[in-house]
């Protein structure tokens, strides 16, 4: 008998959990507050952040359709980090010690959910690589391919396009950039041909080239992702402006 997919799995915890809306700015969890319940993300986006006592802000994760909100819940009695909707969002309330019970008795479950904590576990470690040593443009490639992937492997993206429904404020405070910085970056981007970004909607229109500069590694990604083309053995300068490398 086949085992069932994550798709499958998830799908099947939806389907009795209630549902729940969040209008744009609003939290989903402050930070300290215990939360009783983990998100099943529908529709809609949000972040995970903190906040400087100077008031600047860090983005952490971005959560987008497909995304469980957040799986350091299951272990620990207070969120460490405030989360908040970008857009409405609808989502689905997993309750915490059912879940719990659930994972103990339904092997498919604990591998689903151990699969995707893993997921996002390498993909954070990459991304400190990314904001530790890489460039500007770097890190926003590098974003801009993981992202798409990730939404891709929900459903969400096809033919290099997704929604896109991040402002350039959010987009800096993910990648540790001014956000003149990072749209003077995204601009940089589109005119060497990269990218489009037009009515909340993101175009890639050389994920190759694209993932090159980003030094994209296929190895943090998990091994039920599509193939990505090998963007590390096509030898070759970066193409693209000198000035746009600048951290």
């Amino acid at each position: 008998m086949a085992s069932a997919s994550a798709d499958q799995i998830l799908q099947s915890l939806r389907s009795d959990a209630p549902h729940r809306h969040f209008r744009g700015r609003e939290f989903l969890v402050r930070k300290r507050e215990t939360p009783h319940a983990i998100w099943l993300i529908e529709d809609g986006w949000a972040a995970r952040f903190k906040l400087l006592r100077d008031g600047r802000r860090h983005i952490s994760r971005f959560y987008a359709p497909g995304d469980l909100c957040d799986l350091a819940w299951l272990v620990t009695e207070s969120a460490d980090q405030s989360i908040i909707a970008l857009t409405p969002v609808r989502a689905a309330r997993l309750d915490r010690h059912r879940l719990d019970s659930r994972m103990r008795i339904d092997p498919a479950v604990s591998l689903t959910v151990a699969r995707d904590a893993l997921a996002e576990m390498r993909a954070q470690a990459e991304w400190l690589v990314t904001l530790g040593c890489k460039s500007a443009s770097e890190k926003i490639a590098y974003f801009l391919c993981e992202l798409y992937l990730r939404l891709e492997r929900r459903g969400q993206a096809r033919d290099h396009n997704c929604d896109f429904p991040l402002s350039q404020q959010d987009v800096a405070d993910f990648t540790g950039m001014t956000a003149v910085h990072a749209c003077r970056t995204l601009r940089d981007l589109r005119e060497a041909g990269l990218i489009e970004l037009r009515r909340r909607r993101l175009r890639i229109i050389d994920f190759v080239r694209l993932a090159r500069m980003a030094s994209f590694d296929r190895d943090c990604l998990p091994s039920d992702a599509e193939c990505l083309p090998d963007v590390g053995a096509m030898a070759g300068p970066r193409d693209f402006p000198a000035t746009a490398m600048v951290v």
